[in-house]
């Protein structure tokens, strides 16, 4: 799995088709959607129906974040719509033990997603449940912000309580993702990354997407000290 994860809220939408072409070319296997209802986050961005027109023309996958305050009622359009990942946030308390088994059930992959102002510890009851913890480092609702650097340590202690939990469960990163924090972000423990604005703004999608697998490539070697 390639984990670069390209969220598409980011781009031109007159020029999506392009887009998701390079993102192909550049070997993606995952499209990310920020899915917002303007109450949970104050943006709005796209429903279910926009899954659909991808997978006609591409064979991508779809990684669904769920950025709604009520996930019950949206998950099941997004598991009919043929999301392959879908995500929704810790914080709205109730329910979540039963929207992780709706998703489950349908043969979905479940996660979490967490607000960088919330305790990592309140994801820990859930982590034996789950297939990935999205953990954000912005706050949600807006492309482009400046990626908040509390979130390595943050990163750090979750991914030592995911070696004791879950240690199937993958760890994904969403906000002010890029060249320069990549590498120390896997060291620590992240194996997905969820890109946007400094994707768009490369100039190169394709040159930008190999450069993060460098990176990562370098901090593996590194861990295994190969030269």
């Amino acid at each position: 799995m390639n984990p670069v994860f390209p969220s598409i809220l980011s781009t031109d939408f007159y020029d999506l088709k392009d887009k998701l072409s390079k993102f192909k070319s550049g070997g993606i296997d995952f499209i990310h959607l920020d899915i917002m209802d303007g109450h949970f986050v104050d943006n709005l961005s796209f429903g279910p129906s926009i899954v659909q027109p991808i997978k006609k023309d591409f064979d991508f996958k779809i990684d669904s974040h769920l950025m709604v305050s009520n996930p019950e009622k949206i998950i099941p359009y997004f598991i009919d719509a043929g999301s392959d990942w879908i995500s929704f946030h810790i914080e709205i308390k109730e329910g979540t033990e039963k929207n992780i088994e709706m998703v489950k059930k349908s043969g979905k992959k479940v996660g979490l997603a967490i607000n960088p102002d919330t305790n990592i510890s309140a994801l820990f009851p859930y982590i034996p449940r789950i297939d990935y913890v999205l953990l954000m480092s912005v706050f949600p609702g807006y492309g482009g912000q400046k990626f908040i650097t509390e979130s390595i340590d943050r990163v750090a202690g979750l991914k030592e309580k995911v070696r004791s939990l879950n240690p199937e469960c993958l760890i994904q990163i969403d906000g002010g993702i890029n060249t320069t924090n990549t590498g120390s972000l896997h060291k620590e423990g992240v194996d997905l990354f969820v890109m946007g604005t400094s994707l768009y703004n490369s100039g190169n999608i394709e040159e930008e997407i190999l450069q993060i697998l460098k990176t990562m490539e370098g901090e593996k070697n590194e861990k295994a000290g190969i030269n």
